[in-house]
């Protein structure tokens, strides 16, 4: 078992003035006086029994030791070699506990990543089969309203077509959205200032 240190930090009980005691009176007709002194470092100025005994037995062994014929330099450099022992296997517990919790800090790190990952890369491609979709709908109510000049029409309208999906890509990444203000009706009216431009509303999405 490692040995306990004794305490070497008692002090003296300081009080002002004179002790005071209480006097209270027994059954048997005899007095108690009760100590009632307010006293500071009272808690390091206690010496007992415990305290003797540790003493007492430490020197007890040590004078046996010596009876014996015991090499006491010997002994000692054995206990230290023990004690260094016990701290050393201490520490190297408690360093081997901060290598897993930060092991398992960077796995849980790592998951998370994972996660938003799969799922942005999920989003995007659920995005682009949508507008895939909306494209191909667009193009079948298209076919009957392209000009004498089929190809001309159709590569200005996959232009545009082209031009809106990497606007719309370039707001979903950086999170930056921006669209004209329009009303809902019969047919589409925009928002516009006295000069005739539309007004634009921008917003992002917060992440949680």
């Amino acid at each position: 078992m490692a040995w306990k240190l004794l305490p070497v930090d008692y002090t003296d009980a300081v009080w002002s003035g004179l002790k005071k005691y209480s006097q209270i009176d027994n059954d048997d007709g005899t007095i108690s006086l009760q100590d009632v002194t307010v006293y500071t470092n009272k808690e390091k100025s206690f010496f007992g029994a415990i305290q003797a005994n540790r003493m007492n037995e430490a020197l007890n062994t040590i004078m046996s030791m010596v009876e014996n014929g015991t090499d006491l330099y010997e002994a000692f450099q054995n206990y230290f070699a023990g004690q260094k022992t016990l701290f050393e296997g201490k520490e190297n517990s408690e360093y081997n506990e901060f290598v897993d919790y930060t092991n398992k800090l960077k796995a849980e790190g790592d998951g998370v990543i994972t996660t938003i990952k799969t799922d942005y890369k999920n989003e995007i491609d659920s995005y682009e089969y949508t507008q895939s979709q909306v494209f191909a709908t667009w193009f079948e109510m298209m076919k009957n309203q392209l000009s004498k000049d089929v190809a001309g029409n159709l590569q200005n309208q996959c232009t545009e077509i082209d031009d809106r999906l990497s606007s719309l890509e370039h707001m979903t990444l950086q999170n930056k959205f921006s669209v004209p203000l329009a009303i809902e009706g019969d047919t589409l009216t925009l928002f516009v200032d006295d000069t005739g431009k539309a007004i634009v509303a921008d917003w992002k999405y917060k992440e949680v």
